[in-house]
Parts: C-alpha cells; structure tokens; sequence
C-alpha cells in the first residue's frame, strides 16, 4: 500500500510545487463529477435505425450523425450487440479480397461469416433478426446500426504531459462551462474501468499503435495513483513507484496496466468525457 502524503513521509514521497501544479490541472471538485460505468458501453454508444438504407447510404447516415456503421471486432463485442439487426461495417471490395471494416486499417480478424452465408456477388454484411451474419449486395435495403465511440486513439509520440494537452485540444471547448480553463475541455487522456469491459475494448483500439504501449489517463501522484478524472486506482493493482511514473496500456500483455516514466514518448488513448 502507497505511504500517504504528509509529514511521515519521505522527502521523494512529498507533494513538491510541480506536482501541486499537476494536481490542480487533472483534478475537479467532486460535485461535477460523474460516475464512470464500469461496463462496455461507456466507451461506445449505438442506435439501430428501422429505416432500410443501402449499405452505402447507410454508412453515409452513420459517418454524418455518429462516428461510422459499427465495428464488432470479438466475441464479447458480438454479444454486445445480440439484440440489434442491420447493416454493419464490414464489406470487401471485390471476391477475392479480404473482409475489412469501414473504420480502421486493419482486416477484419473477427468475423461471424459462415462460408453458407457468403455469395460471390455479396460484399456487404448485416446482422439478421437470428442474430446471424450474413452477406448481401451492397445496394439492398437494410436497417442499420450506428454507433459513436468516446475512444480516440492518437498515433503521434508526445509525453505524459503533452499528451493530456493533446486530448484536451480536441473538439475545443464548451464555453458555456463556468469550470477553470484548464478543466473546460471536452476530450482527456482515457479513463478506464478494469472491472468491465472498457479495458477489453481499449486493448482492441491499441492494436493500430505504432508504439509496443500507449499512454493511459493514469498517473501517480502524492503517494497515490489517480485518473485525471480524479477516480483512484487500487493499490493491488499497481505498486508504488517514484512520483514521474505514469499509467500505460500494453499491446501484448496480460497485465492490466504497465508503469513507466512520465517523460517517455509514445502513442495514447484519449476519450470524450461523459
């Protein structure tokens, strides 16, 4: 267990000006505060719409109204979305080519295509009213689902610190918030409950890094390690470094999340605050 701050503690372990500074920036008064739900579908919203659409105008609608047709890229993502039907967002460009979603640069790893499902002149997919995948021609009316993911992942090496600014650039701020400047911002560095599924779905998005890990909103601070939306983190999950340590997410480890210096480049999640 972290030592707490205060006159027991060692020199190293104390509350110096710039750490003071830190605090002041990440952390907000505990009214304005919202709980973060520790399930999938913080990180990711959607909306079935009943209107049929080709697969094209459906992603159109999707891509103008909210961030793109769905991606589902594993099994607890499919169950996720067990009750909705429609288009999605995967397709392939001709028969001999692989599957791939419509947001992103990878191929689709996960798919629920059966090959009794596939047509040569299909290459468009939809979820059935059974829940089963299934390919169509592209110019066929559906319904169609659209979702809005609060994760952003950012592929330019900035440290800790340059990347909380990053973030809390994005999409400018809402002026009608009577919060400090350096609180009235609509993005920050990710918050991630390890208790759902949030961290499941953060560990997919990291996969298009370029870097082994990225940069999470975690931070070790006065003897104690906090979010910048000021939830604290147990202290069986990570133990007690030096006060220039930050919270990272690692592409291919089973570790929740890894400590390193604050002042390292590398990629990082940002998030659109609830």
């Amino acid at each position: 267990m972290c030592p707490p701050p205060g006159p027991s503690v060692s020199q190293d372990s104390r509350v110096n000006l710039p750490e003071e500074k830190m605090i002041r920036m990440l952390w907000v008064p505990v009214s304005l505060l919202l709980v973060v739900s520790p399930v999938f579908g913080y990180l990711i919203n959607y909306k079935h719409y009943d209107d049929s659409k080709s697969w094209q105008e459906a992603r159109d609608h999707c891509t103008s109204k909210h961030t793109d047709l769905v991606i589902i890229r594993n099994q607890q993502e499919n169950d996720f979305f067990k009750q909705s039907r429609g288009w999605i967002g995967l397709y392939r460009d001709m028969k001999t080519d692989p599957w791939k979603w419509s947001r992103g640069p990878r191929r689709a790893d996960f798919k629920m295509l059966g090959e009794g499902e596939l047509s040569d002149s299909e290459h468009c997919a939809y979820i059935d009213t059974d829940h089963i995948w299934k390919s169509d021609g592209c110019g066929l009316p559906h319904t169609y689902i659209c979702y809005d993911e609060r994760l952003v992942l950012v592929t330019e090496n900035k440290t800790w610190e340059e990347a909380l600014h990053h973030c809390r650039s994005l999409g400018g701020v809402d002026p009608g918030d009577p919060m400090a400047v350096y609180q009235n911002h609509l993005y920050d560095l990710a918050t991630l409950s390890i208790d759902g599924s949030d961290l499941s779905y953060a560990k997919e998005t990291v996969k298009d890094a370029n870097t082994e890990e990225v940069w999470t909103g975690l931070r070790f601070l006065a003897g104690q390690w906090v979010w910048v939306d000021k939830q604290y983190m147990p202290y069986d999950i990570l133990p007690c470094p030096n006060n220039r340590s930050c919270g990272v997410l690692e592409k291919n480890s089973n570790i929740p999340f890894g400590i390193r210096d604050c002042n390292e480049r590398r990629n990082f999640l940002c998030y659109k605050r609830p």
